[in-house]
């Protein structure tokens, strides 16, 4: 019996968390990128074993080829959730990552996963506690949605419209009673904050809320939210 010594080099990878609560999503999820090779390995990131024009990054193990130049390439995956829990979504991944050990703790950075949030879709379930919206906006499927709160501007949530234009939009951490910054009483139960939307560019199959994250806002509505409460609006 004669030993045989593989080295494989990986290009990245990709580790999918619910955007809701910011967790890594364990399950398995239908990932896919025209002539890219996944593995799923055992923290149930989906690392990056291959892709076009990448090909001599793959088989060189003791250091990285000069080019091209990391961040260059726009790799452009779909996801989708077997349960129908996650709305399916479009993200895109530079390449190739930085491949230096002393950067590991920056975004390009090879050794460091790419965080994809994906967010609920209506069936999904809830936890006690949490504000609930859901929202109806009819032919604007795949837009993002931002629940932005009045005092502070600060985004308590973030969401996406199926399909048919229809969202559940989460939002954990709201307190039953805090200290009132205004003029009113002393102790508050609500939280108040505006849903706004932006859509998705007609015509896309799925959509990269990252992508819209910084587009132009087509709608929006005040919205009170408190502690286990649901609404439900229009958009």
């Amino acid at each position: 019996m004669t030993a045989e010594l593989l080295d494989r080099r990986v290009l990245g990878g990709i580790r999918f968390v619910d955007g809701v609560t910011g967790l890594p999503i364990q399950r398995m999820l239908a990932v896919s990128a025209p002539n890219v090779r996944w593995i799923r390995n055992r923290s149930g990131d989906y690392v990056v074993a291959g892709a076009p024009g990448l090909e001599a990054h793959v088989a060189a193990f003791a250091a990285a080829p000069g080019a091209p130049p990391p961040g260059t390439l726009n790799m452009t995956l779909t996801v989708s959730d077997p349960l129908g829990e996650y709305l399916p979504r479009r993200a895109t991944m530079e390449l190739p990552r930085d491949p230096d050990p002393t950067h590991g703790d920056q975004p390009g950075s090879l050794f460091r996963p790419v965080a994809v949030a994906l967010y609920p879709a209506p069936i999904a379930r809830t936890a006690p506690g949490w504000a609930v919206l859901r929202v109806s906006a009819p032919g604007r499927p795949g837009a993002l949605l931002k629940v932005v709160e009045d005092d502070t501007d600060h985004v308590l949530a973030r969401g996406q419209t199926d399909a048919r234009g229809e969202a559940l939009v989460a939002v954990p951490g709201i307190p039953v009673t805090t200290f009132n910054t205004g003029t009113g009483p002393v102790l508050a139960t609500e939280v108040a904050a505006n849903v706004q939307l932006i859509a998705a560019e007609d015509g896309a199959k799925l959509s990269d809320p990252d992508e819209l994250e910084h587009g132009d806002i087509s709608n929006s509505a005040p919205v009170q939210l408190a502690s286990g409460r649901s609404l439900s609006l229009s958009l």
